[in-house]
């Protein structure tokens, strides 16, 4: 060691420490590097958990929007059902009062213009039928009065048939009201429900517009985030790197150091002999 020559090992302690203030300062850049990095990253993971809160808040509104339109489609078939129902209603009842007005139509010639009264009508059957029934006839008067009855009996029937057209066709038509009512109601229902499914059938595509563009930003920055993530850790390794490099050249510049007191102290006491 004694023989170590001062002036080289002075040198190399001086190359040693200006290596050394060199690493010193690549460590201390790769860390800020790595700093950097690290705090991007926990920024990034910190806007992504705030987006992906959001994200799942709208996808909650989605599922509800969704159900939402799909109980207004099922409604709105319901009241559709409903109102065909009605509609058809609405035909057999139409066609029943047809049916009774061109029946009404066949009766009005066979009881004429003048429209005898039932009771009247009943009281002269009663009467004829009676006479028939206590009188002593002829055949003449007998066929005769047969024939009578009979055109009575066929008269009498004809009003009665009559008046039960009118009545059913009164009835009928106030049923017929009281369905355009429910047909007209119903419509309007529909209408107001389908203006309810094509708004939510919107937001809903609206919604699903902004659901696929946050999953795509989100997606982007969990790449960007694993990408610094990396570099962090690529730069954290260079560090780790240099800094067991500058405890190397540390314990080189201590033993060296050691090196030049000790070739000093023997350069000293070379001299002191030598005199």
């Amino acid at each position: 060691m004694s023989g170590e020559d001062p002036a080289l090992l002075r040198t190399r302690l001086n190359e040693l420490k200006e290596a050394l203030r060199k690493l010193e300062k690549e460590a201390l850049e790769l860390r800020e590097s790595r700093n950097a990095l690290n705090s991007e990253v926990k920024e990034l993971s910190a806007q992504i958990r705030e987006l992906t809160a959001e994200y799942r808040s709208l996808k909650e509104e989605a599922a509800k929007l969704r159900e939402r339109r799909e109980e207004l489609y099922s409604q709105i078939q319901k009241l559709k059902s409903e109102r065909n129902q009605v509609r058809a209603d609405l035909k057999a009842l139409s066609d029943e009062v047809k049916a009774l007005l061109n029946e009404l139509k066949t009766l009005r010639d066979t009881i004429g213009r003048r429209r005898p009264d039932v009771y009247e009508l009943r009281e002269r059957l009663e009467r004829l039928e009676w006479e028939y029934q206590t009188r002593t006839l002829s055949p003449e008067e007998e066929r005769h009065y047969v024939e009578r009855i009979q055109s009575t009996e066929s008269l009498l029937a004809a009003v009665e048939r009559y008046d039960e057209c009118l009545a059913r066709i009164r009835e009928l038509r106030q049923l017929i009201l009281q369905k355009r009512s429910i047909l007209s109601s119903l419509t309007a229902r529909i209408k107001e429900l389908s203006s309810q499914y094509l708004e939510v059938k919107t937001k809903l595509a609206e919604l699903r517009e902004k659901v696929n563009a946050m999953r795509s930003k989100l997606s982007e920055m969990i790449e960007k985030k694993e990408a610094l993530r990396k570099k962090a850790d690529e730069y954290h390794a260079k560090y780790v790197e240099k800094i067991n490099e500058i405890k190397r050249v540390r314990e080189e510049l201590e033993k060296t150091a050691i090196l030049l007191k000790a070739a000093e102290l023997s350069q000293i006491l070379s001299r002191r002999r030598a005199e």
